[in-house]
């Protein structure tokens, strides 16, 4: 029986994808695929159409999409093939990010073997327009409107400040030296307080508008949760990405009412 025509009962396509027959039950409930048909039995029966269906669910599945994104992305125009080439696009330029993830991680692993930490100057160069570019798409795709915003309050006030942004960034290098000084001296949030001052009132000043504890608490969750902060702050102290949140957190809500 040639494949166009060809049908599988429910536990034939399990079978065939590799998922339990429980599984397709349950995307036949929440109407995520539905069989073709039922047999004067009352057994499920799938056709082609349904088995493409259903491996367009599972690529899904495989990029970590929630079933819900899933029933979402499946009704996009385009049909199945144009979606997958979309996904691809994505899933492309992901493997270029985690690839300069790793070639940033390799260089950290080799700043702490050799002990030669002078690299870590290269963290407070300034970006180029492309690199900029690239990472403020990505902060609003992520965040949306108010990160477009935000962006363009803080260039309008770096842009603004005599020093520009190479003495913003030998700033920074400053103000992060106190916090990873404080964090291998074993400090808190509470014992280090003063270098988060500076470092939150630098912030302030890199946005161009106040830092509330909100706000501060939202900056430590965007650096425990982006590969490239990560990737950074090792490169400064090996487990410093860990710590550095987790006491802004603790700062911000001591500055709370």
């Amino acid at each position: 029986m040639r494949d166009s025509v060809r049908e599988y009962t429910v536990s034939e396509l399990a079978g065939l994808a590799g998922v339990s027959v429980r599984t397709l039950h349950h995307y036949h409930e929440i109407g995520l695929l539905l069989p073709a048909h039922q047999s004067r039995g009352g057994y499920r029966l799938y056709g082609q159409a349904e088995r493409l269906r259903l491996q367009e669910i599972l690529f899904y599945r495989a990029f970590g999409l929630s079933l819900a994104e899933i029933a979402s992305v499946l009704e996009e125009p385009g049909g199945a093939a144009g979606r997958l080439r979309r996904q691809r696009h994505r899933l492309a330029a992901e493997a270029e990010r985690l690839a300069g993830l790793l070639a940033e991680l390799d260089r950290a692993i080799e700043s702490i073997e050799t002990g030669d930490f002078g690299m870590t100057d290269q963290l407070y160069a300034p970006h180029s327009a492309e690199k900029q570019a690239e990472y403020e798409a990505s902060l609003v795709a992520t965040y949306g409107v108010e990160m477009a915003q935000a962006i363009e309050t803080s260039r309008a006030a770096v842009a603004a400040m005599p020093e520009g942004m190479e003495g913003l960034m030998a700033e920074l290098k400053e103000v992060e030296a106190g916090l990873v000084a404080a964090f291998e001296a074993g400090q808190t949030a509470r014992g280090a307080a003063e270098a988060f001052d500076r470092h939150r009132a630098l912030m302030a000043r890199m946005w161009g508008e106040a830092c509330p504890p909100d706000a501060y608490a939202g900056l430590a969750g965007l650096y425990e949760s982006h590969p490239d902060f990560i990737a950074r702050y090792e490169r400064l102290a090996p487990r410093f990405s860990k710590w550095l949140p987790r006491e802004m957190r603790a700062y911000a809500d001591a500055l709370r009412p």
